[in-house]
């Protein structure tokens, strides 16, 4: 009985047939639990779930408490409401949000688990799932520009910047600022010793508030100079900034796959291009180990025996990682792309559909 019902929310949350998911199921829910949360892909009240379950009203707002303590439910003013993907899953119950610390802690176990099915079966299907929302939408979601990298380009203003953009600006109008781990490097059992402190998730939203104080979070809030400080020490670690998120290509559930497989074609380049002035550069070529998605190379240059980097337009995504850390400004950003092409039409480029707490009643 309690297999059928970790195989009902394996289906619900759309798990092709996964053993090793199954094996989180049954580590982070009792059959119970699972059974709660299968009601709750609809959102409800703790009344209205009750009468459904023909369980005690009491009873029941004591195992919602729980469940929301664990990061498995989002808890709006009276409703209650299970997420509604695998991606939305991980993110609430394991990343972010969830609890680190505590009596909800994230066993060694349970990370083990994690790790086994991502590396060996979530990272392949996550590329199938980029796939299909490129087919959808034109696109996936574009990897945003370097704050370090713009600052390095005197060609380019805070008037050259759209709004989705200007990541420094967004920090400075914040109104909260709360950071939390990286759930990719906190739910595969932390494989890189890069910064962990780095997820945007709940920064200048009511999510982050809600959970800031509640017990087993490792949530910061940190001051604006903190928050740029952050943000330097992500970029010149060489983490990709992706959404909210800094993401290393050992960990991310988004740039893992990709870079293992090489396949950049599932990758939405910004608006921005990495230049090289040959007179400046060097040609230490550490731009070349910094790039991610093999965009820049050392080429012969006019000087003899001399060897420069050039950055292939057709590859770079224009995540700046190269221009941050080129200590004889060599490399630069140029705006290759008119702001149109941030707005195509069709869905909004986001794909990690939760009902949060804007969904929820």
């Amino acid at each position: 009985m309690a297999e059928k019902i970790y195989k009902e929310l394996s289906d619900k949350l759309g798990v092709w047939e996964s053993e090793r998911f199954l094996k989180i199921l049954a580590a982070m829910l009792s059959p119970e639990e699972a059974r709660i949360c299968l009601e709750l892909f609809a959102p409800a009240t703790c009344p209205e779930l009750a009468a459904r379950l023909n369980i005690d009203e009491k009873e029941l707002s004591g195992k919602l408490d729980v469940l929301v303590d664990k990061g498995m439910l989002t808890r709006g003013l009276t409703q209650y409401g299970f997420h509604t993907t695998l991606l939305a899953f991980h993110h609430e119950c394991v990343a972010d949000t969830a609890p680190h610390t505590g009596p909800y802690a994230l066993s060694k176990e349970v990370k083990e688990l994690w790790s086994d099915f991502f590396y060996n079966e979530w990272s392949y299907h996550f590329m199938e799932h980029i796939e299909e929302f490129i087919k959808k939408t034109g696109r996936s979601l574009p990897i945003w520009p370097a704050i370090g990298a713009i600052e390095r380009s005197p060609g380019i203003g805070p008037e050259d910047l759209l709004p989705e953009e200007n990541w420094k600006l967004r920090i400075e109008n914040a109104k909260s600022r709360i950071l939390a781990p990286c759930g990719c490097r906190v739910s595969w059992g932390h494989q890189c010793d890069l910064p962990l402190m780095t997820c945007f998730a709940c920064f200048d939203r009511p999510r982050g508030e809600y959970y800031l104080n509640q017990p087993g979070r490792l949530l910061k809030e940190v001051s604006l100079e903190e928050s740029l400080e952050v943000v330097r020490q992500a970029e010149e670690a060489g983490l990709v900034h992706w959404g909210d998120c800094y993401c290393c290509s050992c960990c991310c559930e988004n740039l893992f796959p990709i870079t293992r497989e090489k396949r950049w074609d599932l990758m939405t380049p910004n608006r921005f291009l990495a230049v090289v002035d040959e007179e400046k550069c060097t040609g230490c070529g550490i731009c070349v180990e910094r790039c991610k998605f093999d965009a820049v190379v050392m080429v012969k240059a006019s000087t003899p025996s001399k060897q420069k980097s050039y950055v292939d337009p057709e590859k770079c995504k224009g995540c700046g990682l190269c221009i941050i850390t080129c200590k004889p400004n060599a490399l630069t950003y140029k705006i290759v792309r008119p702001p149109e092409y941030l707005k195509p039409a069709g869905e909004p480029v986001h794909f990690i559909p939760v009902w949060g707490e804007y969904f929820l009643k």
